[in-house]
């Protein structure tokens, strides 16, 4: 199941539905309260990462469309005409395959990334454009420079997101 990134537009719709009928009165803190464990029950959906991740042979011969989207977030941080992460980041997860190309040491080491960015839309905007966070960073804008598209961002933060 892919996390949805629409839960402003869902607390708008519930507080339309409040404004019109006044039957249907919710106080607001019950509110935010039920959006929150909402958008937690989802985050936290299955959350593992498979024990074996493809190379990326095997990643350039999948549909990625298809597939979940943690293994198709993988397949574009391993990708060199795509995220290629891991010339930056090191990252040892298990199940990674052999024969990557060495890690790099450029970047932060890729762990612990949902206690570092709980929000998830922290890091689709540090991924989409790292300038706007980090003023002086060398780090890639993925979406602002059309390196990965939006739907590939998110993907990646899926993945990203379970580390």
């Amino acid at each position: 199941m892919m996390f949805d990134f629409r839960f402003q537009s869902v607390f708008r719709r519930v507080n339309k539905v409040r404004s019109r009928n006044k039957q249907f009165s919710i106080p607001r803190k019950a509110c935010l309260a039920t959006l929150a464990l909402l958008i937690v029950l989802v985050v936290r959906i299955n959350v593992a990462i498979p024990d074996d991740l493809p190379d990326i042979d095997t990643c350039q011969s999948l549909d990625l469309s298809a597939l979940d989207r943690a293994i198709e977030g993988w397949c574009l941080m391993i990708n060199p005409g795509k995220g290629n992460c891991l010339a930056c980041h090191y990252l040892s997860v298990a199940g990674q395959p052999e024969g990557l190309a060495p890690p790099g040491n450029i970047g932060p080491v890729l762990e612990n990334i949902s206690k570092k960015y709980p929000d998830q839309f922290d890091l689709i905007e540090l991924l989409d454009d790292p300038v706007g966070l980090f003023p002086d960073t060398i780090k890639p804008p993925y979406g602002k420079h059309r390196i990965l598209t939006k739907r590939e961002i998110e993907a990646v933060v899926v993945f990203l997101s379970r580390l």
